[in-house]
């Protein structure tokens, strides 16, 4: 909408963006330029998102993913109305709820779990009509039940395995339209190609991977990554702030919904935002506080971020083993001093790395090694070209978001480590991972983009390593499922004697990945490139079979 305290007054309703009909008090007011272009960039990268998140859904058998039972049980028990832990309900390993006899006994689709050579064929069939009421156990009773509330829905009117995939995908979808959101607040940016670049590099096969389970870890990422964005955004266009109404409610939606995923996902949101700040001038960021806009969506987001932190309040009250870790995750052993803590960690950031890139599963389904180098080498190129960044002031954001990533973490598992043990694993690192990159991105983006043919040749081959790094990705986690993780190479086998297949069978499941990501390279090629394409003889092709089919 456009406001006339933004603007001069308009001498018509047309002029002022409002519809001359219908007339009376309920004009409906035109959706503006900026909104219709940002609606036009996120349709296309949410639909493809989605695709490829619904994929790794269906490519990963259930509970494969981390902690995902404790979080099934809880999603299908606050859509019930379980939203609070309550007296009597806590016995030492988490809360007992009343749910469906097939999510309470989810546990058992885990035989496979921790165990790479074995595949997934060993899970028992999940009974359609195994509905009646019955307890399960929760380690996950101290979350917020906001993102647990929207993924259990569909556990109330569907039954069985069909379910758990619904649940699967609606979670999946809620991390695809956050990182569409913050895809979009970057395209809005006056040289926003570096940074889309740095972001497409910051989508590792983990990114994915975390999108396909039930578990507010990938929400937490993605709306870190939203929001991040968003203010970026907001910030550069402080002076047109018409042109950045996306990102105004992007910033919005994101912090609201982060304050309710996990307790230290306000963290998370702190960091971003000081990153985002260190940017750009202290006259950018006072000036959007002088947009009614920007002052009522801030003032909305305040009351939801209010309301995450009465919860994480409440549940200080809670019983004492409502949050407690499933076995085998917490592992504190004696009395440690919280800063050799601090310098364990800050020993092995390097350690994470491979787990930024990907490790699937109960971290037994790793990418393949080539997979780990092509993208180190993504990330110390993005690097390199950091360095070359002038003047230096522009550096000094993607420099603190870097240290953040190193000792932010290192803190918060200091903290911890004598409750709850060294429990700190790549993912959970994942928001500060991606604002660090997008940072390298920004701090670039008054680069020239050369659009000489020796720049997209090179972009072109990137483009296709990447989406093979992705396949190759996709396919050996498959691997691990259907045929087992050996000291051998045993690809023939996943032909002749699979131990298991996913939904539609994992050759076609593979085949549609790949034209995912062919599809979502080629957008990206022509966003980069505007008069060029990505496989410009297999889209002659297609234009021909179009018009011999026309005829």
């Amino acid at each position: 909408m456009i406001h006339a305290a933004e603007a001069n007054k308009p001498s018509s309703p047309a002029a002022a963006g409002m519809s001359t009909s219908p007339r009376g008090p309920f004009r409906r007011y035109r959706v503006s330029s900026a909104t219709r272009s940002g609606l036009r960039f996120f349709l296309p990268v949410f639909a493809l998102l989605s695709a490829l998140i619904t994929l790794w859904i269906l490519a990963t058998p259930l509970m494969a993913y981390p902690d995902e039972p404790s979080h099934t049980i809880k999603a299908a028990a606050v859509a019930r109305g379980q939203f609070f832990p309550g007296p009597g309900e806590s016995y030492g390993h988490g809360i007992h709820v009343q749910v469906p006899s097939y999510i309470a006994n989810v546990q058992s689709q885990m035989c496979f779990a921790f165990h790479m050579q074995d595949t997934a064929g060993c899970a028992p069939d999940i009974p359609l009509d195994d509905n009646y009421l019955t307890i399960g156990v929760t380690s996950a009773g101290l979350y917020n039940p906001l993102y647990y509330w929207l993924v259990g829905l569909p556990s109330l009117f569907m039954s069985g395995a069909p379910a758990i995939f619904a649940m699967r995908i609606v979670s999946g979808l809620l991390s695809a339209a956050f990182y569409a959101a913050g895809l979009t607040a970057l395209s809005r940016l006056r040289h926003p190609k570096w940074p889309l670049i740095a972001a497409g590099i910051s989508t590792t096969p983990m990114v994915l991977f975390l999108a396909s389970g039930i578990n507010p870890n990938s929400l937490e990422v993605a709306a870190s990554m939203a929001a991040f964005c968003g203010l970026v955004s907001v910030l550069e266009n402080s002076r047109h702030l018409e042109r950045a109404r996306p990102g105004i409610l992007t910033v919005g939606i994101s912090a609201a919904t982060l304050a309710n995923t996990r307790n230290v996902s306000l963290l998370w949101l702190l960091c971003g935002a000081i990153v985002a700040c260190l940017f750009f001038r202290r006259a950018d960021i006072s000036a959007i506080f002088r947009n009614r806009i920007v002052l009522t969506v801030t003032a909305l987001t305040t009351v939801g971020i209010a309301l995450g932190v009465a919860w994480n309040l409440l549940m200080l009250r809670a019983p004492a083993s409502a949050g407690e870790a499933p076995a085998g995750i917490s592992n504190v052993s004696g009395e440690v001093r919280p800063y050799n803590a601090f310098l364990t960690m800050m020993d092995k950031s390097f350690d994470f790395f491979g787990q930024y890139i990907g490790v699937a599963g109960w971290l037994d389904a790793p990418v393949p090694q080539g997979v780990i180098m092509f993208w180190n080498m993504l990330l110390v190129g993005l690097l390199l070209m950091v360095f070359l960044v002038r003047p230096y002031r522009l550096q000094g954001a993607f420099w603190v978001a870097l240290a953040f990533l190193a000792v932010v973490p290192a803190v918060v598992q200091a903290a911890l480590v004598n409750t709850t043990g060294f429990i700190w694993q790549g993912r959970y690192s994942l928001p500060l991972f991606a604002i660090a990159l997008i940072s390298a991105g920004l701090a670039m983006r008054f680069r020239p983009f050369r659009q000489r043919p020796q720049s997209r040749t090179i972009t072109r081959v990137v483009l296709l390593a990447v989406c093979v790094a992705h396949v190759y990705a996709f396919l050996n986690v498959l691997r691990r499922y259907v045929v087992g993780l050996q000291e051998w190479g045993n690809w023939q086998t996943m032909f002749t004697v699979p131990g298991w297949q996913p939904p539609l069978s994992w050759e076609v499941l593979t085949v549609l990945f790949a034209a995912a990501l062919l599809v979502s390279a080629s957008k990206l090629f022509s966003y980069l490139y505007p008069s060029a394409e990505l496989l410009p003889r297999l889209s002659r092709q297609i234009r021909r079979l179009r018009a011999v089919r026309k005829r």
